[in-house]
């Protein structure tokens, strides 16, 4: 335990430097290398470890985690920040139990309300954990009887999907990815398949409900980190898969994570090296030696029976041999779309800000930084918003907020409040300037789109930082800045997701391309490994 009750990796905020000189750790050979420390890399050294096989961690920036790590990127350096992921909601019980992560440290809030939506209007709709209230509020807001009742059969039709994919007689994200026709029979419903494969958030939302508000509030979960729009086909997939998930046994529930959300990957770390992993940060590898290992870029060796790439699968590509890689595998790696629309908000204020909806007495003195809030230009505005993305223009149409410090103020200096927030839409690629001269206006244009809801945002700020697509390419070796490693539609999910074994001699896929999904989920991590433990016999 380090001084900070939690572990010697979560005090060190990631930064593990070399557990041996260079030259010591490739005079070794090793079982297994990994290439990438981000948490499906560490979670696949933590269950190799525990196997008993030799496992090296090479993570090239001098701090674990990935995307899912703490900076602190304000000048007070009592700011914590998770800067590209959020909250946790898809990380997996097995992971949790299997590696103790509560004994290192893991601690969840879960937000409830689980989302709150204002509209311009005053009027605004809340989701609890007790659903009872949900209606209560619903009613309060004056929303109809036939309109409340439509929202919660829309949100059971995803329940129900969920169930069948995850608790049936398979878990379908555990091991290798069920086919088609397997995952049909899981469902047992032509309206879950649609779901599944098809149909856009704008079918499902047809078929409950006709309240615009109510719309526009649900159709945003269709889109996050997606290159489509709510009227697209397969936007209803993304929906269900950021509710595929457990949050302390309820099921699509989502919530903050003590200290930040970096702390998962710290605890896996710390588990990690619990079980007799060497965890080394600051290695950048250069290039991977099918059947032999890899070649550092200061020009050791690292020689190990099998390697582990965390990296994805267009980074990985770029460090093999093109001679040693089967010409179909190496089309399929160039043709996996990474297109991220994405722009990322993190702030440091000096209070929280006040949201004009939640004056309203129908609020019942709810307090809307408790839950995660998210907040569109509407259905046909979100879909507009896109269609301007698509041009290289950015165009805020969706918005969703999170206040770490309304459930754990020790991110922040005293007094002080975090807020982050997940934007759409803004490309990689802009039609007029880059994001280098252009990243101010973004930033203000998100600002803008926020304060038509908290009319005070602008004062409140006291520090902003600011990243899109190209930002996260750098800083995390993400391609095309996709959080999710490749896009998350039906036509890049389930058995068209990488496998975890590659054609490639030894070589093996555990980041977030491979099946089940992106996110926070770590199966990734724990499926290569079982594959990979398979095969080392």
């Amino acid at each position: 335990m380090g001084a900070g009750g939690e572990s010697p990796i979560v005090d060190a905020m990631g930064r593990v430097g070399l557990p041996a000189p260079l030259s010591e750790l490739a005079a070794r050979e090793w079982d297994a290398v990994v290439i990438g420390g981000g948490h499906n890399g560490l979670t696949a050294a933590a269950y190799l470890a525990r196997a008993g096989r030799s496992v090296l961690v090479l993570e090239r920036r001098d701090q674990l985690g990935g995307a899912c790590t703490l900076e602190r990127p304000f000048p007070e350096p009592g700011y914590v920040v998770s800067p590209c992921a959020y909250v946790v909601g898809l990380l997996d019980d097995r992971v949790i139990e299997e590696l103790g992560l509560r004994e290192r440290g893991y601690r969840v809030f879960p937000t409830d309300p689980g989302s709150w939506h204002p509209f311009e209007d005053g009027t605004s709709v809340a989701f609890f954990r007790e659903r009872e209230r949900s209606r209560d509020y619903l009613r309060a807001q004056g929303f109809p009887e036939g309109e409340i009742e439509g929202v919660f059969a829309y949100a059971d039709v995803f329940e129900r999907a969920r169930v069948a994919l995850r608790k049936g007689e398979r878990d379908s994200w555990l091991g290798p990815s069920p086919t088609r026709a397997e995952l049909e029979e899981m469902l047992g419903d032509p309206e879950l398949i649609g779901v599944v494969f098809e149909d856009s958030m704008a079918d499902v939302l047809d078929r409950y409900l006709q309240d615009e508000r109510l719309r526009g509030a649900l159709c945003g979960q269709g889109v996050i980190g997606s290159w489509l729009g709510p009227r697209d086909p397969g936007s209803a997939w993304v929906h269900l898969m950021h509710g595929m998930g457990e949050l302390e046994g309820r099921g699509g529930s989502w919530g903050y994570v003590k200290g930040g959300l970096g702390r998962v990957s710290f605890a896996i770390a710390q588990a990690a090296q619990d079980a007799g992993a060497a965890l080394a940060a600051g290695v950048p590898v250069a290039r991977i030696v099918a059947g032999e290992g890899v070649e550092l870029e200061s020009g050791e060796t690292i020689r190990a029976r099998a390697v582990v790439c965390n990296a994805d699968p267009k980074r990985m590509l770029a460090m093999l041999d093109p001679a040693e890689v089967p010409a179909e595998f190496s089309a399929r790696v160039e043709a996996w779309k990474v297109r991220s629309p994405v722009v990322k908000l993190n702030a440091g204020l000096t209070r929280m800000p006040a949201f004009a909806a939640a004056a309203s007495p129908a609020t019942g003195g709810v307090e809307p930084t408790r839950g995660m809030i998210s907040f569109s230009t509407g259905l046909e505005g979100m879909q507009d918003a896109f269609r301007a993305c698509e041009r290289g223009e950015p165009a805020i149409g969706f918005v969703e907020l999170y206040f770490q410090t309304a459930y754990d103020p020790s991110v922040a200096p005293e007094g002080r409040q975090t807020m982050s927030a997940f934007c759409q839409y803004a490309p990689y690629e802009l039609a007029s300037g880059d994001w280098d001269s252009r990243r101010e206006e973004i930033g203000r244009m998100v600002l803008d789109a926020i304060a038509v809801h908290v009319p005070d945002v602008h004062d409140c700020v006291e520090h902003l930082e600011v990243l899109g697509p190209p930002d996260v390419e750098q800083r995390l070796g993400l391609t095309g800045g996709c959080i999710f490693q490749g896009e998350v539609t039906p036509d890049q999910m389930w058995e068209r997701r990488f496998d975890h074994r590659t054609p490639v001699a030894g070589l093996y896929l555990c980041g977030a391309a491979t099946h089940p999904a992106g996110s926070v989920i770590a199966l990734n991590g724990r499926n290569a490994a079982m594959a990979a433990l398979e095969d080392l016999g």
